[in-house]
């Protein structure tokens, strides 16, 4: 059953390395170069997510203690 699925599998897997093995230094520099980049704006997203949520809460702090000292 695993040797079946060895041999069934490795066309694909020589396929790939046959891939890889084709890209040159100028190949290798653009796909690490789009892959860094989406890493940096899912990180720059999250941090500007959290940066507004934590605005978000000062703010709404700010009202209702402004409300507060109104009331009073």
């Amino acid at each position: 059953m695993i040797t079946e699925k060895i041999i069934s599998n490795a066309p694909y897997a020589a396929s790939a390395v046959t891939v890889i093995a084709g890209f040159t230094v100028k190949d290798w520099g653009v796909i690490i170069g789009v892959i860094l980049t989406f890493i940096t704006v899912i990180v720059n997203w999250v941090y500007k997510h959290r940066q507004d949520q934590r605005e978000s809460a000062l703010f709404n702090q700010k009202i209702n203690n402004h409300q507060k000292h109104k009331n009073n």
